[in-house]
């Protein structure tokens, strides 16, 4: 890299979200870019408006295809039109773009893509690769239930595996059974500078752990273990506690989940099964439990990480006591596969809670829910563009008044004491000499960049 150059990690999100609550079947699916040189308590704080809008991918039923070739093009579309937004990032990327930073200095900028945040649905389909499948290993559809780690796929292969199927050298069962990919020949990622699709790949937390592991299979196995009427009944015989949410309903009669809900049935459910189930899958639903406490960490070291391990390998030893009671026939579940992934990337790119889906989640309020409310339903998304465009122009002007108030107010504190402005940290340059000269307010133009 040159001199005075940097590079600016970036990190994509999306996840198609529904509009319309009580009729029709409106969606939108949003695309959104946020960068790694951003502090991750910033970047999860919507008001701080650290993560942007990309743009909104087509949400089309495709119903001009056979249902056999549906799901096909519904992966050539969202790869056809990943490309043409990310297509700057080619250029960039390999060049480099001057950029003006927070501290006024321009410098060489070289945005690279970094991470890719969705869920495991959108995880497979941004991988190309099957839902059958780990979009980031190679491991066998009927072999994601055990503990051990197989190799990671790597792009290059990938292409060539693509390439040849293109050009049928070879078969469609090698290719779908064997490999597991779908035949999209011109992935988005194909031509990023620096980047490894696979690896970018985040763990999920909000989905994989709290909904998906737990609550959709380890709750329900001990549900039918114990039963939904005993396990209601112990719920309710617990009693009200300052900083426990108290279950008073019991949890087989509801319906809506929240990630907060999650989070509370986590902290109490150890307690509540305790003395109703065979000891062996007590001994599994504590691994369960302290892998997602784990994994929640903000902050990581390589002793937190072993205990990660061991808590995963800690239900792996006793998971076949869910066999053995009738429970599950197999542990072939993608959800429990991911969970031999959160080590590698947390080394990789740090603490996985700066890598949740909630934070995509949050943004659909501001990006697409409030949007789809000021408009009147008919041809939404450009009226939701349109809508968003003069959010931001408010935002920046007010952001800009803000500024310049405070500004106006430090010089006239300045100016009473008698200080030269132009011997002061900051205010040496053009437009703050014009600000102090004749006493007008600097234009947007020359005051953006301070900004």
């Amino acid at each position: 890299m040159p001199p005075g150059a940097i590079v600016a990690p970036i990190i994509l999100a999306s996840d198609k979200t529904s509009l319309s609550q009580f009729r029709g079947d409106q969606e939108a699916w949003p695309v959104y870019l946020t960068i790694g040189n951003i502090s991750k308590d910033v970047r999860r704080q919507p008001s701080q408006h650290a993560c942007v809008l990309l743009g909104y991918l087509p949400t089309a039923k495709l119903e001009c295809f056979s249902s056999g070739r549906r799901s096909v093009e519904r992966y050539r579309l969202f790869h056809y039109c990943m490309m043409q937004i990310l297509e700057p990032l080619v250029i960039c990327g390999k060049e480099g773009v001057l950029m003006t930073c927070a501290d006024g200095l321009v410098r060489r900028i070289f945005p690279i893509l970094a991470a890719y945040i969705a869920d495991f649905p959108e995880q497979c389909l941004v991988a190309c690769c099957k839902e059958s499948r780990c979009p980031k290993c190679t491991v066998a559809r009927d072999k994601r239930g055990e503990s051990t780690r197989s190799s990671a796929r790597i792009q290059r292969q990938t292409m060539k595996s693509l390439k040849k199927y293109e050009n049928g050298e070879i078969l469609k069962e090698e290719f779908e059974r064997n490999l597991g990919l779908r035949p999209v020949y011109e992935p988005f990622w194909a031509n990023l500078p620096h980047c490894d699709i696979f690896t970018c790949i985040t763990p999920d937390i909000l989905h994989q752990l709290h909904k998906g592991v737990f609550k959709d299979h380890l709750v329900s196995w001990c549900s039918q273990i114990i039963g939904e009427d005993v396990l209601d009944a112990r719920f309710r015989a617990m009693t009200s506690f300052s900083g426990l949410h108290h279950f008073k309903k019991g949890i087989s009669s509801r319906k809506q989940w929240t990630g907060s809900d999650h989070k509370e049935l986590q902290r109490v459910f150890l307690g509540v099964v305790a003395g109703l189930m065979d000891e062996r899958a007590l001994i599994a639903v504590r691994g369960i439990l302290d892998f997602t406490y784990y994994a929640q960490y903000q902050s990581h070291t390589e002793t937190t990480l072993k205990k990660m391990d061991t808590a995963l390998r800690l239900f792996h030893q006793h998971k076949n006591i869910f066999v053995d009671l009738g429970v599950r026939d197999d542990f072939n579940i993608p959800k429990v596969h991911s969970m031999l992934h959160y080590t590698t990337s947390i080394r990789l790119f740090g603490s996985a809670d700066g890598f949740n889906t909630e934070l995509p989640e949050r943004l659909h309020i501001n990006f697409a829910k409030k949007a789809y409310r000021s408009s009147n339903k008919q041809d939404y998304i450009y009226q939701m563009t349109t809508w968003l465009c003069r959010q931001d122009a408010i935002f920046l002007k007010d952001s800009y008044l803000a500024w310049h108030r405070n500004r106006n107010r430090q010089l006239d504190g300045i100016d009473s004491r008698g200080v030269d402005p132009r011997s002061l940290d900051g205010l040496s340059d053009a437009s703050d000499d014009s600000v102090v000269s004749d006493g007008k307010a600097p234009t947007l133009a020359n005051s953006y960049d301070l900004y």
